[in-house]
């Protein structure tokens, strides 16, 4: 293989998968000046990846991210295909983002084996699945590595990098360069393990909140409204770790003790999350989930999630953007409506049961913060 050596500026990035992180990760690289081919299983895939695009620099442009000009550019830099000789062609670096299924994401690597570059780096945003699995069609696996973004792509700094046994060394630190180019903060781990850092993390609250909610114990929004009113804000400002230190270990002990052998270890999806989805409730997709949404509830809640991103991305560097809603506190104009506690006693255990009345457009900002 023609390995580059030194970390030449990328000119022309493919991105594969036209879902939730593919165009956000395209319009990352097409904001940096770089021109990116977008691909998809067909033409109405690719007009939805095209309108994703269009939307997140617009969102950009509208915070004075980027400039009119800067926007301009970058749209025209766009290209879209569904044919991988012809998308994946002038490609230095190609980034898959479709299903997380590692049959799907085996199949597409054995079209880049066939069409790629020779020195082409080739890059899965899987938020979970293992670097061997997906590399194992590659006759060249040196070349090839978990890149996984966290969503959304364009505003969070977040990638996470795993590599393998045969991910070459100045792979590696080409992907990590190119990265931090891109405004990224790449984390190496220093092993491969199921669901990264990150999502090990996340999936262990949230396993432990569905249990909550299926015991009774609390509604979604009582979850959200701790959360955002304890240790969300604080673990934006300090780490979790640097948080367990100061506490003291030998208390984390003491706490431990009791607490560990009540916390759930459901070892499989939990029912509250298997008999939503057979009941056809898929969260703001589908209108209702835990909560029940409205197309203006599920605007408000993208523009509420990016909204602290953006800020950041403004501020001069070394400063932290100034929470605007710290308390989570409900602003004006509610569109989606909070579903009831979702426990075992509850009406809102049947899919069927009753729409509550209480609107929660922030459903984690209903009501006020207790003590």
């Amino acid at each position: 293989m023609n390995r580059r050596t030194e970390h030449s500026p990328v000119k022309h990035a493919t991105v594969i998968g036209c879902g939730m992180i593919g165009p956000d990760i395209a319009t990352v690289l097409l904001t940096h000046g770089i021109a990116v081919t977008l691909m998809g299983m067909d033409e109405n895939d690719l007009e939805a990846g095209r309108e994703a695009v269009q939307r997140d620099i617009s969102e950009l442009q509208a915070a004075g991210i980027v400039s009119e000009d800067q926007a301009g550019r970058a749209i025209e830099s766009l290209s879209s295909t569904t044919d991988y000789a012809e998308g994946v062609r002038d490609a230095e670096i190609v980034f898959e983002a479709v299903l997380e299924d590692v049959a799907i994401k085996q199949s597409i690597f054995q079209k880049l084996d066939r069409h790629a570059r020779s020195d082409a780096l080739l890059c899965s945003s899987t938020s979970g699945l293992s670097p061997h699995d997906i590399a194992e069609p590659l006759r060249d696996p040196s070349r090839m590595a978990v890149t996984h973004f966290w969503n959304p792509p364009y505003l969070v700094p977040l990638v996470e990098i795993v590599p393998h046994r045969a991910l070459a060394p100045e792979a590696r630190e080409t992907i990590g360069t190119f990265l931090t180019e891109l405004g990224k903060v790449p984390v190496f781990l220093k092993k491969d393990i199921a669901g990264h850092i990150g999502n090990r993390l996340q999936h262990a609250l949230y396993r432990e909140a569905l249990y909550l909610i299926e015991e009774g114990v609390a509604s979604p929004d009582d979850i959200d409204r701790v959360v955002l009113n304890s240790f969300g804000p604080r673990f934006s400002a300090v780490g979790p770790m640097e948080y367990f230190d100061s506490c003291g270990l030998d208390l984390h002990q003491k706490v431990q003790g009791y607490l560990y052998p009540t916390l759930c270890n459901a070892p499989e999806p939990q029912k509250i999350l298997l008999d939503n989805i057979e009941a056809g409730n898929l969260g703001t997709k589908s209108g209702r989930g835990l909560y029940a949404w409205s197309s203006s509830g599920s605007d408000e809640f993208r523009s509420r999630r990016n909204s602290r991103f953006i800020q950041k991305l403004k501020q001069p560097s070394g400063t932290e953007p100034t929470d605007t809603n710290p308390t989570g506190a409900e602003p004006s104009g509610t569109n989606a409506k909070a579903a009831e506690p979702e426990g075992p006693n509850s009406e809102a255990s049947n899919p069927e049961g009753p729409t509550p009345e209480a609107t929660a457009t922030n459903p984690a900002g209903t009501g006020q913060p207790t003590p």
